[in-house]
């Protein structure tokens, strides 16, 4: 009895368990500090961005309260570099809300070992000019990454993804 008293407790105890598992950004401080357009988005792609990465974020204050558009520009420590992380948020014409992200970081290899290496399931779409070349995620609608080539032995890695809702 003491054992099923156990486990029925544990299966109680456990979807509070789950909500702890989506850790919180600075994102979220910034949000329960100011009323933002697009929070909920915002928060959600700040999360999927910057996982559990140590960073620090710093927003736009602008001095007027009625903010149309959110920008926030954060730096982000991977275990092997750090990243400019920039958000954007706006409502939209029909009242949802468009958000991006953008990424930007340097890669101490050459864009063509990078491509092959890290971007070898990305379509090529383009090239802006003759050292930078325009990718296009298959797998998140919506995600580009810019590959310019930096002294031929670095790689100017930058991705963008736009959420239009």
């Amino acid at each position: 009895m003491k054992l099923f008293a156990c486990v029925l407790g544990s299966l109680f105890a456990l979807p509070s368990l789950f909500n702890v598992a989506q850790a919180k950004t600075s994102m979220d401080s910034i949000l329960e500090s100011q009323a933002i357009p697009c929070s909920s988005e915002l928060r959600d792609l700040a999360t999927a961005t910057l996982k559990e990465n140590p960073h620090r974020m710093l927003p736009y204050v602008s001095k007027s309260d009625d903010v149309h558009l959110f920008n926030a520009l954060a730096v982000t420590t991977y275990r092997d570099r750090q990243s400019h992380v920039t958000f954007h948020g706006v409502k939209n014409i029909e009242g949802g809300c468009d958000t991006s992200v953008t990424e930007s970081y340097i890669l101490q290899t050459s864009c063509a070992d990078a491509r092959h290496e890290a971007f070898s399931k990305w379509d090529f779409e383009g090239k802006l000019n003759e050292h930078t070349y325009v990718l296009k995620s298959k797998k998140v609608i919506g995600k580009q990454a810019f590959l310019t080539e930096q002294f031929s032995n670095f790689c100017l890695v930058t991705t963008r993804q736009v959420i239009s809702n």
